[in-house]
């Protein structure tokens, strides 16, 4: 039967020719473009896993309502204001760090946790000076719910000390106040007097708005340079399954009064972003594929019609309908396959291609764009072309199945 699907197909080399390459181009693309979205995107989730980790905890910000003031004061009274109350209430702050410490200690959910310090500052170098985000960390817990250690060009992350007053940089920083590894910077946040810190590691982010304004240093010597002792402002939390981040992050916010969310919740631009391009990728795959299912069953039913007799000879010797379904069905599945396959090797070698296309910024130390060669890529595109050969052989499959002896010498 095999055989025989492969002989009526080869019967029409022209059109097969068409149709295998339809499936093949529908695939190929969306190998390409699937291989270039989750590289990016890739590239992008570790970017915001470094700033924020599967679950950020942070204070929660408590904003002056003008209104719950009139009711908490005059009740009964028309106000008017002169100057309309603003702002927050109040520090931001966690409420309670040493009940977070007990509770993520105890969660099997968690992998690891980093208390954190953030604060602005600004770094000076004999005439030269910046402005940082400085994050005060613990280095070996940051690390192990990081990937930040991939991102130093220089020195190491590791360097940082309880009490050594190392830091690490942002490339851009480096570059801008022209210090190097194991020079000596004078740190302030303009509460507090100037400190000298030694520049124990560069790091490049690739994202220049960070590498120009980022700086990390040992939780306990940011707390001292800030005047906070023992404060801490958010926590980032690594767990074992990142899918898992949006239900814990829910369920923890029932017990606390501070503010938790989890990195989709933190990063809904991007997270937009994403469904956009998945909808675009599967919308311009499916319309390929739909042309080429359309074609398949175009040439399937030709084909019917032009070996009707020869169905009517198979029908007379004994050939059941079922097994003239599967003559048909295989010819779509032969399609299906064969496309996918050719489709896929295709994508592969596109992907290849594109791979060693510069990008405009450096990532991991390479500048070449990032692809992705997940497998459920290539099963994906696989499963789709056989998918949609299959529905489009099936209708005339079933068509020609139903045809009798009797009814083709009629209509002859």
């Amino acid at each position: 039967m095999f055989f025989l699907s492969w002989r009526q197909l080869l019967s029409r080399k022209w059109q097969t020719l068409l149709i295998l390459l339809g499936i093949s181009f529908g695939t190929l693309l969306f190998v390409s473009i699937s291989g270039v979205q989750l590289g990016m995107r890739t590239f992008m989730g570790e970017q915001l896993l470094n700033n924020t980790a599967h679950v950020l905890i942070s204070g929660a910000e408590r904003i002056i309502d003008p209104d719950e003031i009139k009711a908490a004061f005059y009740p009964n009274t028309f106000v008017k204001w002169i100057t309309t109350p603003t702002g927050l209430r109040e520090e931001v702050r966690l409420e309670n760090y040493a009940g977070w410490y007990q509770r993520l200690s105890r969660d099997p959910d968690v992998v690891d946790f980093s208390p954190r310090l953030s604060t602005q500052a600004i770094a000076i170098n004999g005439k030269f000076n910046a402005a940082l985000r400085l994050i005060g960390t613990i280095p070996e817990k940051h690390i192990r719910i990081t990937t930040i250690e991939k991102n130093m060009i220089a020195g190491s992350f590791a360097a940082l000390e309880k009490g050594n007053n190392g830091i690490v940089i942002g490339s851009g920083v480096a570059r801008n106040l022209g210090t190097k590894l194991d020079q000596y910077i004078q740190l302030g946040t303009g509460q507090s007097e100037q400190k000298p810190f030694k520049v124990v590691g560069v790091l490049h982010l690739g994202n220049k708005e960070l590498d120009d304004s980022l700086a990390f240093a040992e939780l306990n010597d940011v707390q001292v340079l800030a005047r906070s002792p023992g404060r801490v402002s958010e926590i980032a939390v690594a767990l074992f399954d990142i899918d898992k981040s949006a239900d814990v992050a829910n369920r923890w916010k029932v017990i606390s009064k501070d503010k938790v969310q989890d990195w989709q919740d933190a990063n809904q631009l991007f997270m937009e972003i994403i469904r956009v391009q998945d909808f675009t990728r599967y919308f311009i795959t499916t319309a390929i594929l739909i042309v080429a299912a359309f074609g398949v069953y175009n040439v399937l039913s030709i084909m019917i019609n032009q070996k009707r007799r020869e169905i009517a000879i198979l029908r007379a010797i004994g050939y059941a309908p079922k097994r003239i379904l599967e003559l048909i069905l295989y010819q779509g599945l032969l399609l299906g396959w064969t496309g996918g396959i050719l489709g896929i090797f295709m994508g592969y070698l596109l992907c290849l291609l594109i791979g060693t296309l510069e990008f405009g910024i450096e990532i991991h130390g390479s500048k070449h764009l990032p692809v992705s060669y997940d497998w459920k890529i290539y099963a994906t595109a696989l499963l789709s072309a056989n998918l949609a050969a299959f529905i489009a052989s099936y209708i005339p499959a079933h068509h020609a199945s139903r045809l009798t002896p009797i009814d083709i010498i009629r209509s002859e």
